[in-house]
């Protein structure tokens, strides 16, 4: 415990604690969102239907880097707070790729694929999807493949509602629990300091020689530089270049993961061991706490044992010889892993609520001998742009009502209590359950199992089929990585 303690206490010292807020928001931010929506955004979207990736946080720091060096030759220097507010204005444009591989509208390519597709055919269910959906198979927006159609107006018109709702709560009841992991139990966020620093690197560049204050954080910045363009020169500059000469990509690094389970299946039955060569987790490897690397690595020793196990005793009954890594990691979520998931969540969740509970208890009895320090904890930051937590609640509730409403009117049967419920009490105890642990040890990629296995199950049969849209193996070929037993 001490020594768990004590690598809480090494993030924590990373950075010293602001003492005082600056805005940073102007027309630099400005021009740097449209940068981003006009040129990073489409490079974005070519990588992600080209390779499955993203080019998620280079699309941000070239942003960044750019912006920096325009400054520095009009002989102008940008403040660390217009650094940061840049930074994260040109992380939520590249975001937007986040939603499918090919953009906001990659989404909508796959529907159109996916009506259409043998699979569906085989299925029997061509003509099950609802057109609030995708539209009709023998509609003409199908056919001609045409965006500007009005069959597509009500799905379009649902996505954009969503997004624009799902901002708000992300913001909203997001913030909330900001306050709560950060103001007071002031979890470390171990990846937090990670971009604090690249853009404090950024600003050392226009400290003047002899300052005093240089550091080795640039040094470091380009060298990461210079190691991330060297990797993605190889993973993708050597494709993209032999497609234009030879009519076909030559991959040196299998895209997006080295399939090596039908190659082990002998030795390990049931168990996906696909390996995601990608530079870039060994790096947030070496900056994650030492016991969350130790006990990742527990967690998949184990499942190497445990899915030959499982089985051999008749627990992984859909496995079958010659699966690939993402059909393997499928059909074993749903012979086990999802439930195990369900119930893994359920236990953080009971640890979270207490650990949660026994610092608010601890803050308030601290609180009657620093009364000033507990009232400023719970107003907020002065100067950070803290607004009053009973706002934070009450425009989440009327998003999540929003939501409730068009979920109802789509799909009526799901039932209304329901809905209620998981909107209004399952979402904030999830998202406070999965928020905290992310705190303590922020890394890409995580898994939502307890969401995703208590929704589903409760829709029904009629439910399903409106779900079938759904492509279980996205966030598997988006990511690239593959853990064993997912």
């Amino acid at each position: 415990m001490r020594q768990l303690d004590k690598d809480l206490e090494t993030y924590r010292s990373l950075l010293d604690t602001p003492t005082e807020f600056r805005g940073g928001f102007g027309w630099t931010t400005v021009a740097g969102i449209f940068f981003c929506g006009l040129v990073m955004l489409p490079g974005s979207i070519y990588l992600g239907l080209m390779t499955g990736g993203s080019l998620g946080s280079a699309a941000s720091w070239v942003t960044l880097i750019l912006f920096a060096q325009i400054a520095r030759r009009a002989m102008k220097t940008m403040r660390r707070q217009e650094l940061v507010v840049l930074l994260h204005a040109a992380t939520i444009m590249i975001a937007a790729n986040a939603m499918f591989p090919g953009g906001p509208f990659g989404g909508f390519v796959y529907r159109a694929f996916l009506v259409t597709s043998e699979a569906a055919r085989d299925a029997g269910m061509t003509n099950s999807f609802p057109t609030w959906f995708v539209p009709h198979p023998d509609s003409d927006a199908i056919l001609n493949r045409k965006f500007f159609h009005s069959d597509w107006m009500v799905p379009i018109g649902i996505a954009v509602f969503v997004i624009v709702l799902g901002l708000i709560s992300r913001y909203t009841l997001g913030y909330f629990f900001f306050r709560v992991t950060s103001d007071i139990e002031k979890l470390p966020f171990p990846m937090a300091p990670i971009s604090a620093q690249g853009v404090m690197a950024l600003e050392e560049m226009d400290e003047k020689p002899g300052a005093g204050r240089k550091s080795s954080k640039w040094r470091l910045f380009s060298l990461g530089a210079v190691l991330g363009i060297s990797f993605g020169a190889v993973q993708v500059g050597v494709p993209a270049i032999t497609s234009l000469v030879l009519g076909k990509p030559v991959y040196l690094i299998p895209q997006p993961f080295l399939d090596t389970t039908t190659w082990t299946e002998a030795i390990l039955p049931a168990t996906p061991t696909g390996v995601a060569l990608d530079i870039g987790i060994i790096m947030i490897g070496l900056v994650l706490p030492f016991w969350a690397i130790v006990g990742t690595f527990i967690a998949i020793s184990l499942t190497l044992v445990l899915n030959p196990l499982l089985h051999h005793f008749g627990v992984l009954t859909h496995w079958q010889p010659g699966m690939n890594t993402i059909n393997t990691a499928f059909s074993n979520n749903v012979d086990f892993w999802l439930s195990f998931g369900i119930g893994a969540g359920l236990g953080i969740a009971a640890v979270s609520i207490y650990s949660t509970a026994r610092d608010v208890i601890r803050m308030v009895r601290e609180g009657k001998t620093r009364k000033n320090e507990a009232g400023e904890e719970a107003l907020g930051k002065k100067g950070r742009g803290d607004y009053p937590l009973w706002i934070a609640l009450s425009a989440y509730a009327v998003a999540s009502t929003g939501i409730v409403l068009l979920c109802h009117r789509i799909v009526p049967q799901i039932p209304l209590p329901f809905l209620l419920i998981f909107s209004y009490v399952y979402n904030p105890f999830i998202s406070f359950v999965r928020e905290r642990p992310a705190a303590r040890h922020r890394r890409a990629g995580r898994r939502r199992p307890v969401r995703q296995g208590v929704v589903v199950h409760p829709v029904g049969r009629e439910g399903r089929r409106h779900l079938a849209g759904a492509d279980p193996d996205r966030k598997l070929r988006r990511h690239g990585a593959v853990v064993p037993g997912e």
